[in-house]
């Protein structure tokens, strides 16, 4: 428990996700959908990193520093907070995949989602939900990387320096397989309980919020790529500058593609109802 504690009061932006992660998924599927992603997704994600930190698969080989953290929960050499960021992304992505593929309406100043069960159980919103989780990680896993120089501290070190930014390709790999399971393992539960009403709550712009929870993220991670960048302790070896480069290139991608189909979804809307 002092362990638990601990990283919840020295990982407050663990804690920000965490938050968002719940009122957003409360607000769309209700209690029940919400602790099943919570769980499922912290599961998948400690298994995925469990089996990577011991074999190489399916991330690539890395190890925890566990022992710099001593007053952190680590279970089997992998900690808690980094399980955790899987259902949070994960959650994220099938939500703006399910907003992304479904038509929108404007009423009174207010955007809603037309809900379909079919589009949110289908192939395609599974396999955009797992495309935008690992985009999303192509902007975070670099600066991760660097934690040593920022308060995310020296957490973990590859064995084999990879190829975007020391990064390994087989790490986005590992995202896309583990996405892939949370999401699906989610749909067929949400099957499961397709008599039971998702009772959530209401929120401006509700189909909205899972976007701008991951552009919030990029924002975060883009102030501390620059943070990194006005930094004396960061060597010159570590190319923080192409670092924010990409990072900005992918975000505004990300935006861009969100936007797009977002203003796509308003225009299905009114073709549905004309």
């Amino acid at each position: 428990m002092e362990a638990l504690t601990a990283m919840l009061a020295e990982r407050p932006y663990v804690v920000a996700f965490l938050a968002t992660f719940l009122v957003i998924s409360w607000a769309e599927r209700g209690w029940q959908r919400t602790l099943f992603w919570l769980a499922s997704g912290t599961f998948f994600g400690w298994l995925m990193e469990f089996s990577s930190v011991r074999n190489g698969f399916p991330f690539g080989s890395y190890t925890y520093h566990e022992d710099n953290f001593p007053d952190e929960l680590f279970i089997g050499g992998v900690p808690l907070f980094a399980s955790l960021s899987f259902a949070f992304l994960t959650y994220f992505g099938y939500s703006i995949a399910c907003t992304l593929l479904s038509p929108l309406e404007r009423r009174r100043g207010d955007v809603r989602r037309v809900a379909d069960q079919r589009i949110d159980s289908s192939l395609q919103v599974l396999l955009l939900a797992v495309l935008l989780t690992t985009w999303a990680d192509t902007v975070i896993d670099p600066v991760a990387h660097l934690g040593e120089y920022w308060f995310l501290g020296d957490l973990y070190t590859y064995k084999t320096a990879g190829q975007h930014f020391e990064v390994p390709l087989s790490n986005y790999g590992g995202w896309l397989l583990t996405s892939l399971c949370i999401v699906l393992v989610n749909q067929r539960f949400d099957d499961l309980l397709r008599a039971v009403p998702a009772r959530g709550f209401s929120l401006p712009a509700k189909p909205l919020w899972a976007v701008g929870a991951v552009l919030g993220n990029f924002g975060f991670i883009l102030g501390v790529t620059v943070y990194l960048m006005s930094s004396d302790g960061v060597p010159a070896s570590e190319d923080v500058g192409a670092i924010l480069a990409s990072g900005l290139a992918l975000s505004g991608l990300f935006a861009l593609f969100a936007a797009l189909m977002i203003a796509r979804g308003l225009s299905a809307a009114w073709t549905v109802r004309a």
